[in-house]
């Protein structure tokens, strides 16, 4: 236990996501072992090494199976259209029984309970049990704020609704409306249990998610500012980084990038990467365009095989961790992912996003906002467009200046230390 501090609690982590929802998570509970604490996650097996890599404990809390083939499954959780419904209501909420019945015995001596935006079972748990009750928003576009709406990818309509909050709310009561039959099973799991509908509308996606103690938004203030109808509570952390403890670039990797001009990164995280081949296949393409380097991050052996990539100047890696290699890249080409779009930010480089569903289209236009990027949608990602995008942010002096001024900033946050005492604070508070 820590010297100094308060005595030991237990802290439970309930996600249901992808990494870029657990990775934030692992760094406040990094930050609070340290102080002398436990921690356990409960999240689906597929998590099961990371968060033991990261010194925490963890506990399976999903019924559902690991799809066989990824990607197909990320190809139906990545269509623009009928992926959030399938993410939601044939994933997170059909999964409520028994991810409630794994994390309750886990959770009934829990000093504090966090929870993120999907994890249902975690949230009604919170809601019931007597442990100090945190959510975590982890993008700006969580919160459905009226006064800082969602980017659609729709330049036009965009516009139209960032008018004013009155024409932002259209927007947000079509997405209510949109997403309520989703979550059908957990109101039913609810009632099953003997709770009252959430209040004000009934539903536990965009108004039951937030905690009773606190919301923790673990992003960084240059994405955006809390909206001001935000729930009382909610603390703006900053990026909370997740830094695995094998956070170096193989020796393979570095003597390659030692070789040449620094490389065009192209990746789609850890999700919509195992639905990635066209995309890498026109990022090769790009690149040579261009006549410039380029490291593909493929995800799979499979895939990488499968490129038929020989050496030279595009080289195609597995994996590699995305702050080391970003900042030894010129420009990044990602999905918009909220965790790679904050590592690109803080190390200094441009970004071409190629947003495919969920909150990234979003993250997309906050970039593009703030300067230090551009888009192109994922339905015209081509070659010839990426080339075309890529040639201007290699040369726009502006741009690549105010990306590494928003490197500079990112670099002074401290997310996982702010949220830490949140939660230390909220169990204090409640006594529990």
């Amino acid at each position: 236990m820590a010297e100094e501090g308060m005595a030991e609690r237990h802290i439970v982590f309930a996600t249901v996501g992808s990494q870029g929802d657990l990775f934030p998570l692992l760094a406040v509970g990094r930050e609070l072992v340290a102080r002398g604490h436990r921690v356990t996650v409960g999240a689906h097996a597929i998590h099961r090494d990371a968060v033991r890599d990261a010194g925490l404990e963890f506990v399976m809390a999903s019924g559902i199976a690991e799809p066989e083939d990824k990607a197909a499954f990320a190809a139906k959780a990545f269509h623009p259209w009928r992926g959030p419904r399938f993410v939601v209501r044939d994933l997170a909420a059909a999964d409520v029984a028994a991810s409630y019945h794994a994390l309750k015995t886990f959770c009934m001596e829990a000093d504090a309970l966090v929870t993120t935006t999907l994890a249902f079972a975690g949230q009604i748990l919170g809601e019931t049990l007597p442990a100090a009750w945190f959510s975590a928003v982890l993008s700006p576009s969580v919160f459905l704020s009226p006064f800082d709406p969602p980017a659609t990818g729709m330049d036009t309509l965009d516009r139209w609704l960032r008018a004013s909050p009155r024409r932002s709310r259209w927007l947000t009561r079509i997405v209510e409306r949109l997403t309520h039959p989703w979550t059908a099973p957990v109101r039913a799991f609810r009632r099953h249990l003997g709770l009252a509908p959430v209040a004000p509308t009934g539903d536990p996606f965009h108004r039951g998610q937030h905690g009773r103690d606190g919301v923790l938004a673990m992003y960084s203030p240059l994405l955006g500012g809390l909206p001001p109808d935000a729930p009382a509570h909610t603390v703006l952390t900053g990026q909370a980084r997740y830094l695995p403890f094998d956070d170096v670039l193989d020796g393979a990797l570095l003597r390659w990038l030692d070789g040449g001009t620094p490389p065009i990164v192209f990746t789609l995280g850890s999700a919509a990467v195992h639905a990635s081949e066209g995309f890498l296949r026109e990022s090769v393409a790009a690149a040579r365009r261009l006549g410039l380097r380029a490291v593909l991050l493929t995800g799979s052996p499979a895939l990488r095989e499968r490129l038929a990539l020989n050496g030279g100047d595009v080289l195609a890696v597995d994996y590699a961790p995305h702050g080391a290699l970003f900042a030894r890249a010129s420009v990044v080409v990602h999905h918009g992912g909220v965790g790679t779009t904050q590592e690109a930010m803080r190390a200094g480089r441009p970004s071409l996003i190629v947003p495919h569903g969920f909150d990234q289209p979003d993250n997309a236009a906050r970039v593009k906002r703030l300067g230090v990027g551009d888009v192109l949608p994922a339905t015209r990602y081509r070659a010839d467009r990426a080339a075309a995008k890529l040639a201007r942010l290699l040369v726009d002096v502006p741009l690549r200046a105010r990306a590494e001024e928003v490197g500079r900033s990112m670099k002074q946050e401290q997310g996982a230390r702010i949220a830490a005492d949140a939660i230390e604070a909220a169990i204090e508070k409640r006594g529990v």
